[in-house]
C-alpha cells in the first residue's frame, strides 16, 4: 500500500480558532529564597487570566508556560518597563526576525539559507520550537533521514512543546515524515497532535493515509472512521472509505493481508466490525453495510479455506518425500 493515491488530494484545514484578545505584554520580576531577580514575561489573556514564562540569559522567554491570576500577579510580581523596552522586546524582534527569514527561504526552496536562519534562531534560543520544527523539515526536504531523526527526538523532550498552538507543527512534521517513508515517527507526531486537539478530524485522516501507506490495513479503516465520526462532512474521508470498500471487494491480495496473522478469526471479526463501521460513518445505509460486510466475510473464508488445503496438500507431499 506505498503507492500514491488519487483520492489523496485532501489538505487539512489551516484556519485557526480565534485567540483571546492579548490585553497586556510585558515583563514583570520577581525574587526567589536568595533575594535574586527572575525575569518574566507576562501575557494577559482576558478573564483574570495570565500567562507567565521565564526569560532567559538571552533575554528571551524560554520553557514551560504557566497561568496566574491577578491576584497573584499583583502579590508577587513587579513590573519592569524599561528592562521590556530594552532588552526582551529587542532580542523577540531578532529572534522572530530570523524565523521569518527562514520560513520565507524555505518556501522558496532555499534550504541552506532557511538552515542558517533557524540555527540563528537556536543560538539565540536553544529550544526555541519555531526553528527545531523548521530546521527538522529542511532535513527531511533534504532527505537526511540521520538529522531528521536526532530532530524528533529533541521534539519530543521539549516540554515547550506541548501546546495547542503547536499542533499544526505536529502535524506538518508528521506529514513530511510520511512522505519519507519515516512511518513510526509520523504516527507518533499525530499522535501527539491528538493529545493537544483530539476532536481534529483532520489528524485521523491523515494519520488513516499513515496507516494506509505503511500496510496496517486494520488502523487505516480504524482512524479512517474516526475521522469521519468527527466530521461526516469531509468529502475526501469519504472518497478514502469508496476506495477502500471497491478495492476490497476486487483485491485479494488486500483480502489475504485481512486475514494473514496468526491470530485467525479473532483479527477477522475485528477488522470487519471495523469495516461496517466505516460504511456507515461514510454514509452507507446499515442493511447495504451488513450485506456487504458479509460478502467480504465469505470471501475471506474462501482465502482461508483456500490457503488451508493448499498447506495440506504441501504437507502431505513432504511426508511422501520424505519416505523415499
Amino acid at each position: 500500500m506505498s503507492q500514491e493515491s488519487t483520492y489523496f488530494t485532501y489538505q487539512p484545514s489551516t484556519q485557526k480558532k480565534a485567540d483571546d484578545k492579548l490585553l497586556i505584554k510585558s515583563v514583570f520580576s520577581t525574587e526567589d529564597s536568595r533575594g535574586r531577580k527572575r525575569y518574566f514575561l507576562i501575557t494577559e489573556l482576558g478573564s483574570n487570566r495570565f500567562e507567565i514564562q521565564e526569560i532567559n540569559r538571552k533575554n528571551l522567554p524560554a520553557g514551560q508556560r504557566q497561568m496566574i491570576d491577578r491576584r497573584s500577579l499583583t502579590a508577587n510580581y513587579t513590573l519592569e518597563m524599561d528592562f521590556w523596552e530594552k532588552k526582551v522586546r529587542p532580542a523577540m524582534k531578532k529572534l522572530n526576525s530570523s524565523l521569518r527569514r527562514g520560513e520565507a527561504h524555505r518556501s522558496h526552496g532555499e534550504l541552506y539559507s532557511a538552515e542558517m536562519e533557524y540555527q540563528d534562531a537556536l543560538k539565540l534560543d536553544e529550544e526555541n520550537v519555531r526553528a527545531t520544527f523548521g530546521l527538522g523539515q529542511i532535513y527531511l526536504d533534504q532527505n537526511n533521514s540521520e538529522k531528521a531523526r536526532d530532530v524528533f527526538k529533541k521534539i519530543l523532550n521539549l516540554d515547550s512543546a506541548y501546546s495547542v498552538e503547536h499542533k499544526h507543527m505536529f502535524n506538518d512534521f508528521g506529514i513530511a515524515m510520511r512522505k519519507n517513508g519515516l512511518y513510526p515517527e509520523a504516527l507518533e507526531y499525530y499522535n501527539r497532535a491528538v493529545e493537544l486537539d483530539s476532536e481534529d478530524e483532520n489528524l485521523y485522516f491523515n494519520m488513516a493515509r499513515t496507516y494506509f501507506e505503511s500496510g496496517d490495513w486494520e488502523n487505516c479503516i480504524k482512524y479512517l472512521t474516526t475521522c469521519l465520526k468527527k466530521n461526516k462532512g469531509v468529502e475526501e474521508a469519504k472518497k478514502f472509505c469508496r476506495f477502500i470498500m471497491e478495492k476490497s471487494e476486487t483485491d485479494e491480495e488486500m483480502l489475504e493481508e485481512f486475514g494473514s496473522t496468526e491470530l485467525g478469526a479473532k483479527l477477522r471479526s475485528d477488522i470487519l466490525s471495523l469495516y461496517r463501521d466505516m460504511q456507515l460513518a461514510a454514509g452507507m445505509e446499515i442493511g447495504e453495510a451488513i450485506e456487504r460486510t458479509q460478502k467480504i466475510r465469505d470471501r475471506l473464508m474462501d482465502i482461508e479455506e483456500r490457503k488451508r488445503k493448499e498447506k495440506q496438500i504441501s504437507e502431505n507431499l513432504y511426508k511422501l518425500d520424505s519416505h523415499k
